[in-house]
């Protein structure tokens, strides 16, 4: 399979869980399972995907050591957006987070507040709050 059939493979996949508990499991609190959640996602899409783990700052390094992903620097759908727990250098927010990049440069991931997927960031609003707030650095990472 092609990079741009996994990608959009990995964006419909994404799509699929909307309103759902993605790691149903719940091997990390609701509240901190964007993690969880993605790599759930990647595993359904994936199902022979090594990568995957609770911790944003795990998952990264995974994303980073693996031949399944590559680091992009423009975004599209279906791509891994993360901003690991960990690199924050404002101490304003003690958590990364993690999701999927859909189309309309909106963000798919975790709600913290319900534990459910959704569409409740925007590249935008990511930037304003985890690079701007939190001092966060913000990677892309494709399937290929």
């Amino acid at each position: 399979m092609n990079e741009k059939l996994n990608r959009i493979k990995l964006f419909y996949t994404a799509l699929s869980f909307l309103g759902k508990d993605a790691s149903p499991l719940d091997e990390a609190p609701d509240d901190l399972g964007c993690a969880d959640s993605v790599s759930r996602i990647i595993l359904s899409a994936f199902p022979k995907c090594i990568v995957g783990s609770i911790s944003t700052a795990q998952l990264y390094k995974q994303l980073v050591a693996s031949k399944e992903f590559v680091r992009v620097k423009f975004f599209k759908a279906g791509d891994i957006i993360i901003s690991p727990t960990g690199m924050g250098t404002t101490g304003k927010i003690p958590n990364g987070h993690t999701g999927v990049v859909s189309e309309d440069e909106e963000v798919l991931s975790n709600s913290s507040a319900t534990g459910l997927w959704t569409q409740n960031y925007t590249i935008q609003s990511w930037v304003a709050r985890y690079r701007v707030l939190g001092g966060y650095p913000i990677y892309f990472f494709r399937k290929v």
